[in-house]
């Protein structure tokens, strides 16, 4: 644009047409909401690529819609909206991924792993912003707050075009030492996304405000502080937005600022997320935003700051909370640097894995990327299936990435702007491949010979498969064969779905006559899980069994469990079957299963212990006992530190939990900030960090750990006030 019409400024990535002030009369009571337009440059120069290499020419480049395409009469869409190009439809673009690949469908053994290199765009603008311009109102700011109110369609304009959702607010300040009350802060326009009322806000600042103070610095510390702690209910940001807040002024602050340090304002900044971004105007009046209280200005000589105000004061703010700062702007180009303020934000990308199943690892290396808003971040993914992952079946997970704003210094923790966002998710997939085989069974058996060939045996063999259920049983020699006298293996085999082959072999005894009476008994334990925790019960399953060749009578099972050094630290109800009360019987060839339940309440270690015997002579006594392992485990929990101050994280850690299980941690007075829980990792382990709001209550509090049908876990915490700065130090860092 050139004269009357107005002027362009290239700056960054972005050309703006600006309004000069001079023009303001006629730029103002415009400031309706730009018409959202999603996708870019970027995305129209790709298509029109696609279109030449297809042997079609573009209407253009870059539109505010699709780009438009000839085409030829015969395949135009009958009802097309008419457009300005005559003959044309319009070629939709789809939207570029945020995470590429979005999804992952893999097969995996127990044990297996695979990577995927993951991409990861960024916004150029911050997700659903809320705005707030806070403009320095004193007597050297005429120009920049004629060039704001000009122009505010076109800043308002370029946020609307990438984020629809936006809202704006408009506050001023002033200088402490002159300006009451407040120092001269005040919300003109509360967060709206009315833009007729923003523009009204931004109508309504003057440069009237800091008249006769003793130096340049003004309050925008306090401003800073206001806005954070909400302003009286006019700046309180929604959840899930991206708050900022555009400083402008060509002054340090004083600090404490109206009696807020520098300290607590970053704190309270960072506790609701905001980002600040500083447009530092060059005024031979300001010392500028980082200044040290002297303007140097050779007609004020004596407006000097007592004491020094410490320099580098935007600066520090401004790294706190993940901003931008633009300094040296010439007053009349202050509407173009609060455009280019939004442009190349510092901005991290982090992930919060959601949902997943706990025999699937998902880990990102980095775990966060830093970069420049608008690029893309690159990470190298792994994705680790457990080694008993259950077969067959299929884990899933849902990888959260988040763009992260104000972080508190010294933690891992997501701040408050980690949003998540379903545009941002990777899916995950992984079919656990069936590799275990078929479990065969077939027991032994000892017969008396029927003649001098010897005996026809019958039996009755099984196969059971994780996955496939029952199985059919080929054994050689099959069942209803004649065995020889003497002793014969006999092989059985099941194949499941997976092409898995499970086999078992059995001794087949014939014996020839005269044979005393006599049986052949025997049992084996499997406690499942062997693995069990305090309150939760742990199951002993015992299977007796009868070789032969006669009936075992008068069977008797006798179970061991692990003995608590306290009686009261176990329950176990008597066996209800095979009992010295209530013998049993086991024909030839015959099983019984018996089944045991005992819970604990302390942590044990040992062996759960069967032994059986009958009236009839055991042809193999060794056969008669047998043993499997127990492990009770007792959840701990421990927390550093155990004296706290407002805004410090206290490190919760758990140890031999159930891998998978949701603990609940929550603290008994003052706010808990993310009540969802934590997923115990594959080692029984976790790893928190509780924070403590920086504005929480004082004093003595329990951090509670709750899982189901687990005893819950309390750990005191003393909270106390954080350490006050002697005033020499006051805003110092």
């Amino acid at each position: 644009m050139s004269g009357a019409q107005g002027h362009v400024r290239g700056r960054g990535r972005n050309t703006v047409a600006w309004i000069r002030p001079e023009q303001g009369e006629r730029a103002r009571g415009r400031a309706g909401r730009v018409r959202p337009r999603r996708g870019g440059a970027r995305r129209a120069a790709a298509l029109v690529l696609l279109l030449l290499g297809a042997g079609l020419t573009p209407a253009s480049a870059v539109a505010d819609t699709a780009p438009v395409t000839r085409v030829p009469e015969a395949v135009r869409v009958p009802g097309a909206v008419p457009g300005a190009v005559p003959g044309a439809v319009r070629v939709p673009v789809p939207p570029d991924p945020w995470v590429t690949p979005a999804t992952l469908d893999e097969a995996l053994d127990p044990g297996g792993s695979t990577g995927v290199a993951k991409q990861v765009r960024t916004p150029a603008i911050p997700p659903r912003p809320e705005v707030v311009l806070l403009v320095d109102g004193t007597g050297s700011m005429e120009v920049p707050i004629r060039e704001v109110r000009t122009n505010l369609p076109l800043i308002t304009g370029k946020i609307l075009d990438a984020e629809p959702e936006s809202r704006f607010a408009v506050a001023t300040f002033g200088d402490q030492e002159v300006d009451e009350p407040n120092a001269g802060f005040r919300v003109l326009t509360e967060l709206t996304d009315d833009m007729t009322r923003v523009q009204t806000g931004v109508n309504e600042l003057r440069a009237n405000l800091g008249g006769f103070s003793m130096g340049p610095s003004e309050d925008w510390i306090n401003g800073l502080w206001e806005i954070a702690n909400g302003a009286d209910g006019k700046t309180v940001f929604r959840e899930g937005s991206s708050p900022l807040v555009v400083l402008i002024s060509d002054a340090s602050s004083h600090a404490p600022s109206n009696g807020h340090t520098i300290d607590d304002t970053i704190a309270d900044l960072q506790d609701t997320g905001v980002r600040v971004i500083g447009i530092e105007v060059d005024s031979d009046r300001g010392d500028g935003l980082n200044g040290n209280g002297n303007a140097n200005n050779p007609d004020f000589p004596d407006q000097i700051e007592d004491p020094p105000t410490t320099p580098g004061q935007a600066t520090r703010i401004i790294n706190a909370t993940g901003g931008r700062l633009l300094e040296g702007i010439q007053p009349d180009e202050t509407a173009q640097a609060i455009i280019d303020g939004f442009d190349n934000l510092p901005a991290t990308v982090g992930h919060r894995v959601a949902d997943c199943d706990p025999h699937l690892t998902v880990t990102l290396d980095p775990p966060t990327r830093s970069l420049t808003s608008g690029e893309t971040a690159h990470f190298a993914e792994t994705v680790d299936v457990s080694a008993d992952a259950p077969q067959g079946t299929t884990l899933t997970c849902t990888v959260q990435f988040l763009q992260l704003g104000a972080q508190v210094p010294g933690t891992d923790a997501l701040g408050p702007a980690a949003v998540p966002d379903p545009d941002f998710q990777q899916r995950i997939s992984i079919a656990v491949n069936d590799i275990n085989d078929p479990v065969v069974t077939v027991d032994d058996r000892t017969v008396r010979a029927e003649d001098d060939d010897g005996a026809r045996i019958r039996f009755t063999p099984t196969a059971t498969d994780a996955q496939d259920g029952e199985l059919p049983v080929t054994c050689d020699p099959a069942s209803g064969a004649l065995f020889p006298v003497g002793t014969t293996a006999v092989t059985c085999s099941a194949t499941d779905s997976a092409g898995n082959t499970g086999t078992d072999t059995a001794e087949f005894e014939v014996l020839e006559p005269p044979v005393p009476p006599s049986s052949d008994i025997a049992v084996r334990v499997d406690v499942s899980p062997d693995r069990t925790y305090i309150g939760r019960p742990a199951r002993a399953g015992f299977t007796v069994t009868n070789a032969g060749p006669d009936a075992a009578t008068g069977v008797v099972l006798s179970a061991a469990w692990p003995a608590p050094s306290r009686a009261g630290d176990r329950t176990l109800p008597a066996l209800n079957r095979c009992t010295a009360a209530r013998p049993c019987t086991i024909p030839a060839g015959g099983r019984i299963e018996v089944a045991q339940t005992a819970t604990y309440r302390a942590a044990i270690t040992g062996d759960v212990r069967a032994t059986v015997r009958g009236t009839l002579p055991d042809r193999r006594a060794a056969n008669n006992r047998d043993t499997d392992r127990l492990r009770v485990l007792k959840p701990s929990l421990t927390v550093t530190p155990l004296v706290a101050k407002p805004g410090q994280p206290v490190l919760a850690r758990g140890k031999d939990y159930p891998p998978g299980e949701t603990v609940r941690l929550t603290w008994s007075l003052g706010i808990t900030a993310d009540r969802s829980g934590t997923r115990v990792g594959r080692d029984g382990t976790f790893e928190v960090q509780m924070l403590v709001l920086r504005k929480d209550t004082l004093g003595p509090r329990v951090l509670r750990a709750d899982a189901t049908d687990l005893p819950p876990l309390r750990k005191p915490v003393l909270v106390v006030q954080r350490n006050l700065q002697p005033p020499d130090f006051a805003g110092r860092s």
